[in-house]
């Protein structure tokens, strides 16, 4: 086999190329015109290859060597316009550039913009250091919370002034006490503690704490006497949202402010909630602060003998009869007391027994068909658990109620007392509920209490419990459409006005001593006849706040909310916060309804009538 070679001497005018050496481009290459030296010169179907003149150092190199440099120098070229794609090189298209026409003045890129914008301090329209947001809205919701507080507070000669930022409470078991918990816990400024309640600065539970109220400092301030004329008496309020909340000179004077402008509509500063009262006392919250749910003689109205006594007296100097608003009621205490009702009552009637005192939610309740099962019944001594004789009242059975769909019903509403620096104020809320019975009514059957007695300590163990309505609870609304007469015209303005009665009528008695910061919440029965005639049955302390039904489970925590908005929150407020995040509530709507406040001038004196003031 002949070896094949290669010649690669220049001087030479034809070489001869192997069969290994063949594998040339099958394309033409092209060289520029200026070449000199020897180069390699092919045609198509020819096997030979001729030397041309070219002048480039290249074309010293031996053909094969050449080709392969010139041929590694285009794959760059082509390379450095390819995107690598995994592990594959592709062309890159071509991309046609047109020159942008634009008709548009020139504009600063958004980036370039901003590097441009001197940042100045904030002038804020309610509040000027810097670690306020600067947005306006905030600033005016942040402006109307804090005129918020001051205006409940200055309604009460009080002007608040933080000195920690964060306080404690304890809330005690029973009566939903964890519904309680659950809305204070909103409040990111409270925090619950469950133990060393004597030095909480908030103390809820069901029974009053006597040690802990005594803790708490008498007001040495005086009660204000506002002064009205006719006209602000007779002004109606407007764009202020919790008018109701205050007295009506107060408001008066907050509709003048907020027609001005700027900081001058709020009240967001000590020096300006002076110009609503020159005695406003500077009220430092601190550590030691205390306020609780039940207040001094709290029993002046939540026990039922003391009742009866206080509004027949208020009733007597008012020149009315008792009981055109009460059913007839006798309170027992002897054998004395007992003859005399006897005597005093020879017609057969139903009558009605229940301990005078240390009771509630229908236990101890009696119902006897005539005088002689009365007696019978009160001739025996009986005692309470501490060991105390027992009184009791004796009150006529209303043998002609108003029934709901044939079933006995009453109705629970609720008052609210609060003693804040002193001052005294009662409160209305202007929701509440029918609570039915779950059998029918019939004075046939005196001893089924299922038919008598509408308490839900008793009905919630009916089998027919929440047959007829969720949780045998009816609201005001479908009670209203029940009715051939207008619910809120004739009954409920009754109940109301009997309410601010039992504020006029205790008045001195409750919070005697004046305590700086106590409330109590007192939960009201009424019944209705069938001539739509209102008698007040009972008050309450500690009122049940159980959810039983939906009704209530919207009612409950409404009420409890309502209630520390208008008495927590402004005495505890929130530190100073600068941001939106921290807001719990962005409206002021209260339920609640000012009837009662210790400024009016018509609030009788104090009695001095001595009542034994019982737990």
């Amino acid at each position: 086999m002949k070896k094949s070679f290669t010649s690669h001497s220049p001087s030479s005018d034809h070489y001869y190329i192997g069969p290994r050496e063949m594998k040339l481009p099958k394309f033409e290459f092209e060289y520029p015109p200026s070449s000199y030296g020897l180069v390699v010169s092919s045609t198509k179907n020819s096997n030979k290859t001729e030397l041309i003149s070219d002048s480039s150092s290249e074309s010293l190199l031996p053909p094969l060597i050449y080709f392969k440099i010139k041929e590694k120098k285009l794959q760059q070229e082509q390379d450095e316009k390819c995107v690598l794609v995994g592990n594959t090189l592709h062309q890159m298209p071509k991309k046609i550039i047109k020159p942008k026409i634009s008709y548009q003045p020139d504009i600063f890129p958004l980036k370039a913009l901003k590097k441009k914008i001197v940042k100045q301090k904030f002038n804020g329209i309610y509040f000027e250091d810097e670690r306020y947001s600067s947005d306006p809205e905030f600033q005016l919701n942040y402006a109307n919370l804090r005129t918020y507080y001051n205006s409940i507070n200055i309604s009460n000669n009080l002007y608040v002034q933080p000195m920690i930022n964060s306080y404690k409470a304890y809330i005690g078991k029973g009566n939903n006490g964890q519904l309680v918990q659950w809305i204070l816990k909103r409040r990111w400024w409270w925090s619950i503690v469950d133990k060393e309640k004597e030095q909480v600065n908030f103390l809820w539970q069901q029974l009053r704490n006597n040690s802990y109220i005594e803790s708490i400092p008498e007001s040495n301030q005086e009660i204000l006497q506002q002064q009205f004329n006719n006209q602000e008496q007779n002004l109606i309020i407007q764009d202020i949202q919790y008018s109701h909340l205050l007295p009506n000179q107060l408001s008066f004077q907050l509709q003048k402010m907020r027609k001005k402008v700027g900081k001058n509509s709020k009240i967001i500063s000590y020096d300006q909630a002076l110009k609503f009262s020159q005695t406003l006392r500077l009220f430092e919250v601190n550590g030691n602060s205390k306020l609780h749910n039940h207040i001094q003689n709290n029993t002046h109205l939540g026990s039922k003998k003391n009742l009866f006594y206080n509004m027949k007296r208020y009733y007597e100097q008012q020149g009315l009869n008792v009981f055109d608003f009460l059913p007839q009621t006798y309170h027992i205490k002897n054998k004395e007391d007992l003859q005399n009702f006897v005597q005093q009552n020879h017609n057969q009637s139903i009558w009605i027994v229940k301990p005078a005192e240390l009771t509630n939610r229908g236990h101890g309740i009696h119902i006897f068909q005539t005088i002689n099962e009365v007696q019978q019944y009160l001739r025996s001594i009986h005692h309470h658990k501490n060991g105390a004789q027992k009184t009791f009242i004796v009150q006529k059975y209303i043998e002609n109620p108003l029934l709901y769909n044939q079933r006995k019903f009453d109705i629970r509403c609720y008052i609210l007392f609060t003693s804040v620096n002193g001052q005294h104020k009662g409160y209305w809320y202007k929701d509440g509920y029918i609570r039915t019975s779950s059998q029918e009514f019939s004075l046939m059957n005196l001893s089924n209490k299922l038919i008598h007695l509408t308490n839900d300590a008793v009905q919630k163990y009916s089998e027919d419990y929440g047959r007829f309505e969720k949780g045998n609870k009816v609201s005001f609304e479908e009670f209203n459409n029940f009715l051939p007469i207008d619910f809120y015209q004739t009954i409920y303005i009754q109940m109301r006005n009997i309410a601010l009665d039992q504020f006029k009528a205790t008045y001195g008695k409750l919070d005697p001593n004046r305590k700086e910061n106590s409330f109590e919440l007192f939960g009201l029965d009424f019944m209705i006849d069938d001539k739509f005639k209102v008698w007040l049955i009972e008050t309450n302390t500690n009122p049940c706040l159980e959810c039983s039904g939906p009704l209530l489970t919207k009612l409950i925590p409404q009420l409890i909310e309502d209630l520390f908005k208008l008495v927590l929150d402004p005495l505890y407020p929130p530190p100073q916060f600068y941001n939106s995040k921290k807001f719990i509530y962005d409206s002021f709507e209260n339920k609640f309804e000012l009837i009662f406040d210790s400024s009016m001038l018509d609030v009788p004196l104090k009695f001095t009538q001595n009542l034994i003031d019982e737990q």
